[in-house]
């Protein structure tokens, strides 16, 4: 038989609430997978009422970067020292003598090519440094035969202080607070008193004596806590 001479299916409004409620229901389903898809692909969403917690960065490779060179500033400030005015000892006042004649701060060489300029050594308060009265030490400067300051000379200072040993060698010229050829021994920091347990002496790069081996003393006095020793070339 024909399909087509079949009557017509009668209006039912209950197949209309089923109809509508099928195509509801797949318009629902296309929309949660929608929202499914969207939280697959991106679960921090706003739509996520549980996201995952935030993972913390991930570092990556370092990335080299120039490091500029770093100057320290220096701790402080030294006062310009008092200039000795360096004096030239005649060649021919120079007397030989077995061992070292000590007075008045002046002592003889014994034909070394280097001695104590005249006026040293001299205790007087600190200027080699900003630390005033918790420091102590010795320093100066050297000049040559025609009083110009020599740098790169090695000076020693040995012997003892108190009850502490001491040995050690530094460079005129390392210490320019206290002139172009200026050298400082920093020994305690607090004046303290010896005589004639420190020893100086003047040496090359080589290590050869280029003076006698001077004996020093020091004063446990803030006004006298730098013994201020300069040296000139004799010969």
């Amino acid at each position: 038989m024909d399909d087509s001479l079949q009557p017509p299916v009668p209006f039912s409004p209950v197949r209309l609430v089923l109809n509508c409620l099928t195509l509801a229901m797949l318009l629902l389903t296309l929309v949660v997978g929608a929202v499914v898809a969207s939280l697959f692909i991106n679960p921090y969403s706003s739509l996520n009422p549980y996201p995952p917690p935030t993972l913390p960065p991930t570092l990556g490779p370092p990335t080299a970067t120039n490091t500029p060179e770093i100057f320290l500033p220096p701790t402080w400030t030294a006062s310009p020292p008092p200039t000795l005015t360096p004096t030239r000892t005649p060649t021919s006042e120079v007397t030989p003598s077995p061992s070292p004649t000590i007075g008045a701060g002046n002592i003889t060489p014994t034909g070394a090519p280097f001695a104590l300029q005249s006026g040293s050594p001299v205790a007087i308060p600190n200027i080699a440094n900003n630390s005033q009265c918790d420091w102590m030490g010795v320093g100066g400067q050297v000049f040559d035969l025609t009083d110009a300051p020599l740098i790169s000379l090695t000076v020693r200072i040995d012997g003892q202080l108190g009850t502490l040993p001491i040995l050690i060698d530094t460079l005129t010229g390392s210490a320019p607070a206290l002139g172009p050829a200026g050298y400082v021994f920093n020994l305690s920091d607090r004046p303290l008193a010896s005589n004639g347990t420190l020893f100086l002496q003047l040496r090359d790069s080589a290590g050869v004596t280029l003076s006698d081996r001077i004996p020093i003393t020091t004063y446990d006095t803030c006004d006298k806590n730098l013994v201020l020793v300069n040296w000139k070339q004799v010969r």
